[in-house]
């Protein structure tokens, strides 16, 4: 099991979500990054960078994976609903 860091940007961008069950189930779909890298879902490595997305529903969850001690730590760095800007 590794665990999950929400940063302060993307915890407030979480509470910003209007509706209440998209933003249960995105905290949902977050936790099952704890598996990494066993975890279901809609998860792609951005191209010249080195963080993920998980797509959830029109949001994207972007995360990056510590990967310099055990467990793996997964910090979710932002919480968007996909527009042209969101990356």
């Amino acid at each position: 099991m590794n665990t999950i860091e929400w940063s302060t940007k993307a915890a407030r961008q979480l509470r910003k979500v209007a509706d209440r069950v998209k933003r249960q189930k995105i905290f949902a779909e977050v936790q099952q990054l704890a598996n990494w890298p066993d975890c279901q879902g809609n998860i792609k490595r951005l191209q010249g960078r080195d963080d993920y997305r998980l797509r959830v529903g029109d949001y994207r969850v972007i995360f990056e994976i510590g990967q310099d001690s055990t467990p793996i730590i997964v910090t979710i760095m932002q919480v968007e609903k996909r527009n042209e800007r969101t990356y």
